[in-house]
């Protein structure tokens, strides 16, 4: 089912853009990962080479915002019968209505709709989140980390079906943990 391949359409549906500063270089004497970097936004992170970027918004100045998102690579679902392609993604908003992590989590809740979507606290993190989301017939689950450093509040988050987000939560929290944020 095509409609079930890329869970990354639902963690940003509109990225066409590519403007501003960022880049992608391999890390030297690591053959296995890449940096990608966005300076004006001030993080950087080590991503497996075999994740690939599926779009970015590099500066979005009107929203005061940059997003950078990664597909893993297929897995199968067991419950979905399908392979699946989960996301990544670091959305990371430099805003004046945005001072700490308790206003950043605030804003993604008003974000997000009530109808299609549930943001549960993590029981091992405060400031985690547990997306549980609906879209046309279909359920996704997901996690997201709320980080504020530097006047910039950073949103990284993990999206996948039931099917696979055991599988992938994993490689999810090592990517985590390997976000600087310059």
């Amino acid at each position: 089912m095509n409609h079930l391949i890329t869970v990354s359409i639902f963690c940003i549906c509109l990225l066409n853009v590519n403007i501003g500063q960022a880049q992608a270089t391999n890390s030297p004497g690591n053959k296995e990962k890449n940096t990608y970097t966005n300076e004006k936004y001030r993080f950087s992170v080590l991503v497996p080479e075999t994740w690939k970027l599926y779009g970015q918004i590099l500066d979005d100045p009107k929203h005061h915002k940059a997003i950078a998102d990664w597909v893993l690579p297929m897995i199968y679902s067991d419950i979905e019968k399908t392979e699946i392609e989960n996301s990544v993604s670091i959305t990371a908003y430099h805003k004046p209505d945005i001072g700490s992590v308790q206003q950043l989590i605030a804003a993604e809740y008003f974000r997000t709709n009530p109808v299609e979507t549930a943001l549960e606290t993590d029981s091992a993190c405060t400031n985690c989140r547990i997306i549980y989301h609906s879209a046309n017939g279909h359920e996704y689950k997901g996690k997201s980390y709320y980080v504020y450093r530097n006047e910039i509040g950073y949103v990284i988050t993990f999206m996948a079906t039931p099917g696979t987000y055991d599988k992938n939560l994993k490689s999810f929290e090592e990517f985590y943990l390997k976000i600087k944020y310059l």
